[in-house]
């Protein structure tokens, strides 16, 4: 009885051994499929002041500009519908996202001109150009990097003044983090007619959250 009873203990004991062994030898795999998938960033829909026309047009425009550069093999850029941080964060966790980004924008203009209505223009020139305008992920991504890139590029040119101002607020952290994290701010003041100041901005911005992501 005492050997039957010690061979099932042996046995048991070779069980949990192979058992522990192949977890072993598994974690490096789980690891390694886990580094290989891209940080999600969530984007939360701008805020924009001093902007003439549909604000939320502007502000959907900017998402997807920096959509744009948060996007690539070790980024995956996800923008959000939510408008209250709260329920940003709750959209964020089912999108399987672990960081949320924060923006704000706001124009000073030295005389007349309107950011919205450069961007009216500009979502009028994606039209005209073919834009498509599908139902799927790929055609939204599409139809909003051209509307926020011919916003960004011809028409901002087209609008701004010597002396306009932009600043730009942002704030990346994790889900659990929103809040605590303190928000940093950039500024372009245009030094003549037909300067671009958002792209470098969010550009700029876009390096540094990039940055801080690869860090966490």
């Amino acid at each position: 009885m005492r050997h039957h009873f010690s061979t099932t203990i042996a046995a048991w004991v070779l069980v949990a051994a192979v058992n522990i062994v192949s977890a072993e030898a598994a974690a490096p795999e789980r690891q390694a499929a886990a580094a290989s998938e891209p940080a999600c960033v969530a984007i939360m829909l701008p805020s924009a002041k001093g902007v003439d026309g549909d604000a939320t047009a502007f502000s959907t425009s900017l998402r997807d500009l920096f959509a744009s550069y948060l996007t690539g093999p070790s980024l995956r850029a996800v923008p959000l519908d939510a408008r209250l941080t709260t329920q940003a964060v709750e959209e964020a966790r089912q999108k399987n996202c672990s960081f949320i980004l924060v923006t704000s924008v706001t124009r000073d203009r030295n005389e007349g001109g309107g950011v919205g209505r450069a961007f009216g223009r500009a979502a009028g020139a994606a039209a005209s150009y073919g834009v498509p305008y599908g139902g799927t992920v790929a055609s939204s991504a599409a139809r909003g990097a051209v509307v926020a890139g011919a916003y960004a590029i011809s028409n901002a040119a087209e609008t701004t003044k010597a002396k306009d101002e932009i600043t730009l607020e942002y704030r990346i952290s994790t889900l659990d983090g929103v809040g605590g994290s303190a928000a940093k701010r950039q500024k372009a003041k245009a030094k003549s007619d037909g300067e671009d100041l958002l792209t470098p901005l969010v550009e700029s911005a876009a390096e540094a959250v990039a940055a801080a992501v690869s860090r966490k």
